[in-house]
């Protein structure tokens, strides 16, 4: 046992994922790796003897010291994350496992750390503060109440909607008691959503009555890390005319999801036939096994058939003499857990591969963070799309209708995926600037005179202009404000021909007129499929692009079908 841990330090000590040092309890390295002297720009010699709190150049000389102290009174490992600035002067996050060392006596005299670079994932929770950013700037411009409110229901913020509904301003309105400015109450409503969610600490939803008003409201407990109720977040919209939207405003499941500090890494060992000759790491205590149960086996021992064939492929990998990186998962107390393992050969002094030492990195949190991330965005989408439903039901389901049709066509043109999506998007918000225009004249059952025309001819711009500050990551306040160019130069808002419109416009302004003419309008039946073809037919080459033409007529003649909406 002791020979497999001792050649397990060996292989791991110049692992180029691990810095590896020892240190007096003054800081003082009396050992470092050659990745920890190539991150902070030293040979290996020069280090020696110098200060690693002087060489990481940051500022934690106090609570480091916190952390020696306890770990020379408990006999502890100290697990922490700093910051660190290399050569180049760009700042780093490390994440350091730091294992106290003990004479006979029972004196801590050393500490030997490993840091593992996590700039990576601090990044991802960048990415979520500014996607939280964009959300509050989208929550503040629409017509649905959202608030969040103390435990004791006191306002803290509120959108301005909501402020709007109470007749006063978002800076008068906070700190003061949502029963008291609705209702001038001296306690809670009866039935209040917002109050029975800190009671119950859970979502709640309900219906409240205002006068003649009815809302409706979703309730939403907010809590800190420690498990205590911050507040809560309230959402609500009128439903008066109509009871239920389709779709209600969904925030992001998480707005912010720190990365935790608990993520334990596996660091093992394998044989040439891939079994482990040694384990170790917390990530044992998390899989409920000790390290007997893994030695001597391999990964077709411990996994099912299809889950091994990841590790047995990339140790082949790893014994050909090559390093690599792949990710796998697996089930614990029935909760999905993802890896990203490094595996690196071992070779002995003439050469050959011996075995292989790799690193598992817990990147459950990351994975989830996407998750969170992704699905904020099409939350987003989704309710940006429908919040015409108030104004306009009409143009809801039409955009709906048009992001099934271009999917189609994207799919049928061969596009990239960037381009799919960019349609996919643009197709849910290409009417979006129709919320600046007036209902009467949206929902206009004769027809437009010219200035009435000229405002409908804007929304395009209108939509862009709502949606260009959003960083989609992807052209879709452009393909939003293109959707009615047409390839002779004779569309709208610029006049733009051919090539000058980006293909996601044209994909758009097909799938979008063949919408228009086959499916139902307020004001008249549907002139069916057979009308909207024609029109393509009659105008491919001259008003559409005749590939995407081409394309949708391929996949109607292959039987595809969608919804044409009813007569509101």
């Amino acid at each position: 046992m002791e020979k497999n841990y001792s050649s397990l330090y060996n292989a791991l000590v110049d692992h180029p994922d691990l810095l590896i040092c020892r240190w007096l309890p003054d800081t003082s390295l009396t050992f470092v790796n050659d990745t920890y002297a190539r991150f902070y720009g030293y040979e290996k010699s020069e280090m020696i003897g110098k200060k690693w709190l002087e060489i990481s150049k940051i500022d934690i000389q106090e609570d480091l010291r916190f952390s020696i102290n306890r770990a020379e009174a408990l006999r502890d490992s100290i697990v922490r994350e700093d910051p660190a600035i290399d050569p180049e002067g760009k700042e780093h996050w490390v994440r350091w496992y730091n294992r106290p060392i003990i004479d006979d006596s029972g004196t801590v005299v050393e500490f030997q750390s490993i840091g593992i670079d996590i700039t990576d994932q601090r990044q991802i929770t960048q990415k979520l503060l500014e996607s939280e950013r964009e959300m509050s700037l989208v929550l503040d411009n629409i017509e649905e109440l959202v608030a969040y409110h103390r435990p004791d229901l006191s306002l803290v913020w509120m959108n301005r909607a909501y402020a709007r509904s109470c007749d006063s301003s978002q800076r008068d309105l906070t700190g003061k008691l949502c029963y008291e400015i609705w209702y001038g109450l001296k306690q809670p409503c009866e039935n209040c959503s917002v109050a029975l969610a800190v009671r119950e600490r859970k979502n709640v939803t309900g219906e409240i009555t205002s006068g003649e008003r009815v809302w409706h409201i979703k309730a939403y407990p907010v809590f800190g890390e420690d498990g205590g109720l911050l507040g809560v977040v309230d959402f609500s919209y009128e439903v008066t005319e109509e009871r239920k939207l389709s779709e209600e405003l969904v925030r992001s499941e998480e707005r912010f999801k720190r990365l935790v500090n608990s993520t334990d890494d596996i660091i093992f060992e394998l044989d040439r036939d891939g079994r482990h000759t040694a384990i170790h790491g917390r990530w044992l205590e998390k899989m409920g096994s000790g390290e007997e149960f893994f030695l001597g086996k391999s990964a077709g021992d411990i996994f099912s058939a299809e889950d091994a064939l990841v590790h047995e492929q990339n140790n082949a990998i790893a014994l050909g003499g090559k390093s690599t990186k792949y990710e796998w998962s697996t089930e614990v107390d029935g909760i999905h857990i993802f890896y990203n393992t490094s595996l690196s050969p071992i070779f002995d002094r003439e050469g050959n591969v011996t075995g292989i030492v790799g690193i598992g990195r817990d990147i459950t949190d990351i994975k989830r963070t996407e998750g969170a991330l992704k699905r904020s965005w099409d939350q987003l989408i989704l309710t940006m799309s429908r919040m015409l439903r108030i104004k306009d039901p009409y143009t809801a389901g039409h955009q709906e209708r048009v992001k099934e049709i271009a999917a189609v066509v994207s799919e049928e043109l061969g596009l990239s995926f960037k381009s799919r999506e960019t349609v996919r998007i643009a197709s849910l918000l290409h009417d979006i600037g129709k919320l600046a225009i007036p209902a009467d004249i949206l929902n206009k059952p004769g027809k437009l005179n010219e200035i009435e025309w000229g405002l409908i001819r804007q929304h395009p711009e209108q939509g862009f202009e709502l949606l260009k500050d959003i960083d989609f990551g992807m052209p879709v306040a452009e393909v939003v404000r293109q959707h009615h160019e047409r390839i002779d130069g004779s569309g709208y808002l610029f006049g733009l021909k051919g090539d000058e419109i980006s293909i996601e416009a044209r994909v758009l302004a097909v799938a979008d007129v063949f919408e228009a003419i086959s499916s139902h309008r307020p004001y008249r039946a549907s002139l069916g499929v057979e009308e909207a073809v024609a029109e393509l037919e009659k105008n491919s080459g001259v008003l559409y692009d005749p590939k995407v033409v081409d394309a949708l007529l391929r996949v109607i003649e292959r039987g595809f079908v969608f919804d044409t909406g009813s007569l509101e």
